[in-house]
């Protein structure tokens, strides 16, 4: 784990003096009590999420907030910069080996006008990327999704789910206001948190309104949910005592049974592992406490890699979240669908049907370059 943190700390260094360097020549020139001011700066903007990570661990909550939310979007630049810079020193080579247009010959040096303009047109695009991914993630779409089934359900049912909230720092209170409005505008039966419900550290949402907003959340049958990676990095114990003292149901490797002859099972996140001596439950063990006849849904955080375990099991439904449908930042989409079958969206195996949802929320930067996050309303009924 040492060498996880010392390599990653060692790869922000190098990123950052490559960033820097690029945009040194906006900045006052070296050498300089100016010049050393701004590099001061530079440093404390660019770990700022760190900073504010670190600060939050402590404790030290209304200190960390302002680093974690400049941080949060510093993120997202540093990933945007290092792009954009990228590709302009790709032409740059090219063009000292052939070409040599005028254009493209320049230093990254304070007084080049070239390096200047280039440093502020580069500042520009990754300013307008993060302005338009912020509205993107500002506002969710709400997706319904007509589902039928031969099961012998006793009734037409609907109900929401929503995963990936990420409730911490950044999104809070009246982040969690406005989604309650949007479930109970559509007067679901029941909902179903695919986990992440928390960010990390459950104490910013502990110490704020969040549970009583919970509570104000109107359903026939209540609300179910699931762990997710990002409760285990924090505290996945609390988390949980929070939840159900606010009216939810977390299911731990646990089956609950809902009137109209429906089953919801809750299976524990695979990175359990990392964080406990327990095991999850097969999910062909939690399957036996569901009726064969009846309809099942499956919440497991992270989508399956592989399908074999629940073809064998055979659910009808099973709802997943955690790949933000890519990562949340494009292009990080290549690798989430390196990594699952199916990091978005529907797919079928066996006698099953998997949805993979893009989630509500966003972790760390506020910001959706890759895909619109949503709340998905299932209308099961008979076919």
């Amino acid at each position: 784990m040492f060498f996880f943190f010392a390599s990653v700390l060692v790869s922000m260094i190098l990123i950052g003096v490559y960033i820097y360097f690029r945009i040194r020549p906006l900045l006052a020139e070296s050498g300089t009590s100016k010049g050393v001011l701004s590099l001061v700066c530079f440093v404390l903007v660019f770990f700022s999420f760190i900073i504010g990570f670190l600060l939050e661990r402590g404790g030290f909550y209304a200190l960390s907030s302002p680093f974690t939310y400049i941080g949060s979007w510093v993120l997202a630049a540093i990933m945007y910069f290092m792009i954009v810079f990228v590709l302009i020193d790709f032409f740059r080579i090219i063009n000292a080996f052939t070409f040599k247009a005028d254009i493209l010959s320049f230093k990254y040096v304070f007084g080049d006008e070239k390096a200047k303009m280039y440093s502020l047109v580069s500042c520009i695009i990754v300013a307008v990327v993060l302005i338009c991914g912020y509205f993107n993630a500002k506002f969710p779409v709400l997706k319904t999704i007509e589902y039928k089934t031969e099961k012998a359900i006793t009734q037409n049912f609907r109900f929401v789910l929503i995963s990936d909230v990420h409730l911490g720092m950044i999104n809070c209170e009246s982040f969690m206001s406005r989604l309650r409005d949007r479930i109970n505008a559509e007067n679901p039966d029941f909902v179903v948190i695919a986990g992440d419900f928390f960010d990390g550290d459950p104490y910013p949402v502990i110490n704020s309104k969040v549970g009583e907003i919970l509570q104000e959340i109107k359903t026939g049958c209540g609300i179910y949910a699931v762990n997710g990676n990002h409760e285990w990095l924090g505290n996945a114990n609390l988390a949980d005592e929070f939840l159900q003292k606010h009216g939810v149901i977390v299911l731990r490797d646990s089956v609950a049974k809902l009137p109209f002859n429906c089953y919801v099972v809750g299976r524990e996140d695979i990175s359990q592992k990392l964080h406990s001596k327990m095991k999850r439950k097969p999910l062909e063990e939690l399957m036996q406490a569901v009726d064969t006849n009846a309809f099942s849904i499956v919440l497991d955080h992270q989508p399956p890699k592989h399908y074999e375990e629940e073809e064998k099991a055979a659910p009808d439904l099973e709802l997943s979240g955690h790949t933000h449908a890519g990562a949340q930042l494009w292009p990080l989409f290549l690798i989430t669908k390196r990594i699952y079958e199916n990091d978005y969206g529907f797919i079928r195996k066996g006698k099953s049907d998997f949805y993979t949802t893009s989630g509500y929320g966003t972790w760390g930067p506020p910001i959706r370059t890759s895909a619109r996050p949503e709340m998905v309303v299932f209308e099961v009924s008979k076919k």
